[in-house]
């Protein structure tokens, strides 16, 4: 978990302490001295975003997202399955939800299968929370594949509940990933966010 001020986020993947390669420089440097996740959490907590679900089209790596509100960006390497790669990430904060997603691109040859497995084992240690993760299905959508999306509940450092939503989802050799965090999450927050997925 990540505080910063009276706002606490989980975090959902270890990093290493490599320098961050800056997009937003003002928002992006505070995120330099953090280890794990954080990166993405404090990126997600300073963005200047309206507390309405105000959804717009995200561009990272070749997918077209939604968000609700202005993301920030962060570009960082990270370790998977004993394996070094960078992760991109677009991230905002909106009507008490938390959404980001992330990027990672494998080299020829590696396997998704347990970089993806390794990326939601850290998601669930993080939140404190042993149980397995629920997965949902959700059927295919236009040019969005169907998806599984997982369900967690844990708690942030003050002991209070934190519900997650996280799908990942492989093309080739790159790796999408959706996360959602809110005390609870509504389908409002879940299904704009889950349903528009684009290929470029």
């Amino acid at each position: 978990m990540t505080i910063s001020g009276n706002k606490q986020v989980p975090d959902t993947l270890s990093i290493s302490r490599a320098p961050i390669q800056n997009r937003r420089s003002p928002v992006l440097a505070a995120c330099r001295r953090s280890g794990a996740i954080r990166v993405l959490a404090l990126c997600l907590l300073l963005c200047a975003c309206s507390p309405a679900l105000n959804w717009r089209s995200v561009t990272l790596e070749g997918v077209e997202a939604t968000l609700p509100c202005k993301p920030d960006q962060a570009q960082r390497p990270v370790q998977l399955a004993g394996l070094d790669l960078t992760l991109s990430m677009a991230g905002c904060e909106a009507d008490g939800g938390l959404y980001a997603v992330s990027h990672l691109r494998l080299a020829q040859g590696e396997a998704a299968e347990p970089v993806i497995d390794a990326w939601r084992a850290q998601a669930l240690q993080a939140m404190r929370d042993s149980a397995a993760p629920v997965p949902t299905a959700f059927a295919a959508l236009g040019a969005r594949p169907a998806l599984t999306v997982y369900q967690a509940s844990g708690t942030n450092p003050r002991g209070q509940a934190v519900q997650a939503r996280w799908t990942w989802v492989q093309r080739d050799r790159d790796i999408y990933h959706w996360a959602l965090y809110a005390p609870t999450i509504r389908a409002e927050m879940e299904e704009p966010f889950f349903s528009a997925m684009q290929w470029q």
